[in-house]
């Protein structure tokens, strides 16, 4: 596993005290389709499953736009720019949450909050899943610091695989959340507040050396900026 993908876990574990914040309402909130462990583990399951296919896709997106702008020669600039923005979000709390949709998208959003309430009511499986990938559409900075990170990625798939990971880093405490019906501890709330911000900055560093193609493999290789040409001899 190379640093970026192995970065793009640790933020999500290492974010879990922010997840549960903004996801862990939600996760209580939908019901059980049954009595027993075995019925909420299999619903809990379900429900993260969609939460992480739609961070999937936000990854194919932003990857895709990343992939264009490595061709159009902008990734570079863009990589380092997006490594000063996330830099900052440390040093100024909340700079990312303080972004607020507006116009058309703010509608959307309101849309896709009214469905997952009234959705979050069914317990039929596909309900469930369908409450996840809403969940995973809600607004929230450290899903845009993860994207940012997909944008520099290679590849479209690569993009989508940077989010999966994120999201499976922040799996455990969701899962812990919902099985136990209760917030993680005091203890386990403050470590992980201490662990976000060196790995928000961690990620931010990585991006600023992509940017500066220091020909460090993995971490800061030289970027394509156009398809390779064949040359031929007449």
């Amino acid at each position: 596993m190379n640093a970026w993908f192995f970065t793009a876990l640790v933020l999500g574990a290492a974010t879990s005290a922010h997840c549960v914040g903004m996801c862990g309402p939600i996760a209580l909130a939908v019901p059980s389709p049954g009595p027993g462990w075995r019925a909420r583990a299999s619903s809990t399951f379900i429900l993260n499953t969609g939460r992480i296919l739609t961070y999937a896709l936000i990854g194919l997106a932003f990857g895709t736009f990343g992939l264009g702008l490595r061709f159009a020669g902008l990734q570079q600039g863009v990589s380092i720019a997006a490594g000063t923005v996330l830099l900052l979000s440390v040093m100024v709390p909340g700079l990312l949450d303080r972004w607020s949709p507006t116009g058309p998208l703010s509608l959307l959003i309101g849309r896709w909050r009214g469905l997952l309430a009234r959705n979050m009511k069914r317990t039929a499986p596909e309900a469930l899943f369908f409450s996840g990938a809403l969940n995973g559409l809600l607004p929230c900075g450290l899903v845009y610091a993860a994207a940012i990170g997909a944008a520099a990625m290679s590849t479209a798939a690569q993009g989508a695989l940077f989010m999966v990971l994120f999201g499976l880093g922040t799996w455990p405490a969701l899962f812990a959340l919902r099985m136990s019906g209760s917030m993680i501890g005091t203890n386990a709330r403050a470590f992980l507040r201490r662990a976000s911000p060196i790995v928000v900055s961690a990620m931010a560093v990585l991006l600023i050396l992509r940017g500066l193609e220091l020909g460090i493999p993995l971490v800061s290789p030289p970027m394509v900026t156009a398809p390779a040409q064949i040359s031929t001899c007449h």
